[in-house]
């Protein structure tokens, strides 16, 4: 008692036409089930098996060289695959190059001096500045702590440091505009 699975369904070779017809064996589906043998008439191909549609120009681009443009000179097609460096890459290569050519032309020179200003300041015009940065500090503590009496707001530890500091910071303004008085 033979097994189904081990014969394929159909037709055998035998009792094809050869003559007029095609024989398309069965085969075995992954799933174990069997495809019939089937009889087609000579020169038919089956959907599965058709190559897929391509146009002319579809083939063309499939046999050229990608990078490669018709009329350019084979040797220059390695220069071409080359990306282009950016306006910043090139920028930072150069500051690079420069960069290593000043360090090793004088590396202690560099370390020996400290960087100087620009232009000394006035020290008036430093202490006006300064005075400046310690009231806008003051508003906002301000601001702070008119949220915090509506109830806008539940201050965290950073908020409550800054609070603590308003009466240093009003010393310090008192402070600096006396000095500037004395200029």
């Amino acid at each position: 008692h033979e097994m189904a699975a081990s014969k394929p369904p159909g037709p055998s070779i035998e009792e094809v036409d050869l003559d007029k017809y095609d024989y398309i064996p069965a085969s075995q589906r992954p799933d174990g089930t069997w495809r019939p043998a089937r009889k087609v008439k000579k020169g038919y191909v089956p959907p599965d098996e058709q190559p897929k549609f391509q146009t002319k120009g579809s083939q063309f681009r499939a046999q050229q060289v990608p990078g490669f443009v018709p009329g350019m000179d084979p040797s220059d097609l390695n220069a071409a695959k080359e990306k282009p460096k950016s306006k910043n890459q090139k920028r930072n290569e150069n500051k690079k190059k420069t960069a290593e050519a000043t360090s090793e032309e004088a590396p202690s020179s560099a370390a020996a001096t400290p960087a100087e200003p620009a232009a000394p300041e006035d020290p008036k015009v430093s202490l006006e500045k300064k005075v400046r940065n310690l009231k806008k500090k003051v508003k906002q503590t301000d601001e702070l702590q008119s949220k915090v009496a509506a109830g806008d707001l539940e201050p965290n530890a950073e908020q409550n440091d800054k609070l603590a500091k308003r009466g240093e910071l009003e010393a310090e303004i008192k402070q600096l505009e006396e000095e500037m008085a004395k200029l």
